[in-house]
């Protein structure tokens, strides 16, 4: 019986699997010389790795000296001050914030006192509180957050004062479960003025500061005259 020739089809799947047997041998080394190993299984980036491109994101945008603020980007927000639009109004501003525990506001303040970043301030974003301010203690009880802060935001007076004000208790009752924010300094009761300019002894909420946000709302059409 005569023996039939292989078919083209034949010969050609013949190559093709040699190939591929070939690449299969070739990858590892090709991998090991680029320094990198093949996982057996989809793994996700480390979120050390993460938060270190957050880092240098917010560097970058820092780098021009003054208060580092960080970066706007994450879930926290704090409130600084747009002053491009001719009055100064507080404007709210993205920020990583570790989750506050109790309605401790250390987080966020830490946050709100570094200020904005390199981007914010060439927007025309910045903070009237003092450079280095901090949190010497604070405690809540209820809804009611009390937090005790050096001498130096006396530093401000007038509009910069009651602006200050403003971003403190608008930053912390952004916080879960905070109805009011109590100011004393060095451990020693103190008095507040608010949009008004009325000495406030009670803590101060954010109804003491109307008006002093920038609304994000569009301009209501004019009514029609008769």
């Amino acid at each position: 019986m005569r023996r039939r020739p292989p078919s083209r089809r034949n010969g050609l799947h013949a190559v093709a699997s040699a190939v591929a047997a070939a690449i299969v041998m070739i990858m590892p080394v090709a991998l090991a010389g680029c320094g990198i190993t093949a996982d057996s299984a989809p793994r996700d980036i480390e979120p050390a790795a993460q938060t270190n491109s957050e880092t240098k994101l917010a560097d970058t945008e820092s780098s021009d000296g003054g208060q580092n603020g960080q970066a706007a980007i994450g879930n926290g927000i704090v409130f600084l001050v747009d002053q491009t639009g001719g009055v100064d109004r507080l404007v709210s501003v993205k920020r990583t914030v570790e989750a506050s525990i109790d309605r401790d506001p250390s987080s966020v303040l830490q946050v709100l006192f570094a200020g904005p970043n390199g981007l914010e301030r060439a927007d025309g974003i910045t903070t009237v509180l003092p450079e280095g301010l901090r949190v010497l203690r604070s405690n809540s009880r209820g809804g009611v957050v009390t937090i005790d802060l050096p001498a130096d935001l006396r530093q401000l007076t007038g509009e910069p004062l009651t602006l200050g004000l403003a971003q403190i208790v608008y930053t912390i009752s952004a916080v879960e479960g905070v109805e009011s924010v109590r100011i004393t300094i060095d451990g020693v009761s103190a008095s507040w003025p608010d949009a008004y300019g009325q000495l406030q002894t009670d803590p101060l909420t954010v109804y003491d500061y109307p008006g002093l946000v920038s609304s994000t709302q569009p301009a209501l059409p004019a009514v029609p005259s008769d």
